[in-house]
Parts: C-alpha cells; structure tokens; sequence
C-alpha cells in the first residue's frame, strides 16, 4: 500500500476497509501551488469540520457581500494565507446556490408509490408462505397418522 503524502487514513486495495497510518510510515507534504481551477484547492477539509460554525458564517457573509469580513473570519479560524482565503471567499460569493429540498416533492411522489408496492407484495408473500408452510405441516401430520394408525391396526390383526 502506498499512502498519499500527509494522509492519516486511506482505503485498503484488497478488502476495501479503512487503514489508519502509523506516523513513522506517512510521507512528508511537500507544498505544491494550488490549481487555479478548484475552489477548495489546497484546503484542508478535515481540518474544516472542526469548524463547521465558523465556516457557515464564511458562506453567509460571502454570498452577502461581505467579502472583506468573510476574508477575516476565515483567516481567524485556519492557518490560511490572506491572497488564498480572498481567493477562496470571491469563488463562494459567485458561486451558484442549489437548493436540495426541492427533490423531496420528487422523492414523495416517484419512490413512495414503489415503496408502497413493495410492502404490499411483502405482505402478500408472507401471508401465502404461512399458509403454504401451513399446509405442509398438516400433510406430513395426516401421513404421520396415517402411517402411525396403520401399523396399529396390523399389530392388532396380528393377535
């Protein structure tokens, strides 16, 4: 396995689970220029979580207008160069806002109905396999007896 440079975790190859790197067996970061193509560019998004509060304000006062107030609240809360976060800050404040709750009306009405179909069939299955194992049982039962009163009635003959 060859772990990326400063990574602390990475996807095993053969089973898929995730490894945990000793520190004597991570690579050094060497610093490369950030692309001018990716906004997040040269971010370190595991060291964000830690500051999901702060970093929602970065993006309100970005998208606000704000932009120099944005810079500074970004600057206080990471280790990031002042020419990187305006970068960073201009890139949120053109960027295209998506609203996700809009495909819920989309999931009520598409998944719903097939969700409903589904439990329906399940319901229906359930009730045919009981009433199939039902029937077994009494066949094997009435064999059973069958047999069972059979070889009472020759043992009967028999003195």
């Amino acid at each position: 396995m060859d772990p990326l440079t400063g990574e602390s975790s990475m996807k095993c190859p053969y089973c898929g689970t995730s490894v945990v790197i000793p520190e004597n067996l991570k690579k050094a970061k060497t610093e490369e220029p950030a692309p001018q193509g990716n906004l997040f560019s040269g971010l370190d998004m595991g060291q964000m979580l830690g500051y999901g509060a702060q970093w929602s304000q970065v993006v309100q006062l970005a998208r606000q207008g704000k932009k120099e107030e944005a810079i500074k609240k970004y600057m206080s809360f990471s280790s990031i160069s002042e020419s990187d976060a305006r970068r960073t800050v201009e890139g949120l404040a053109s960027s295209q806002v998506y609203e996700v709750s809009s495909g819920a009306s989309y999931v009520n009405a598409q998944i719903a109905p097939i969700m409903s179909s589904y439990a329906d069939t399940a319901k229906t299955v359930t009730k045919w396999s009981i009433g199939l194992s039902c029937g077994i049982t009494a066949f094997v039962m009435l064999i059973i007896i069958v047999v069972v009163g059979f070889s009472l009635w020759a043992a009967y003959k028999a003195f």
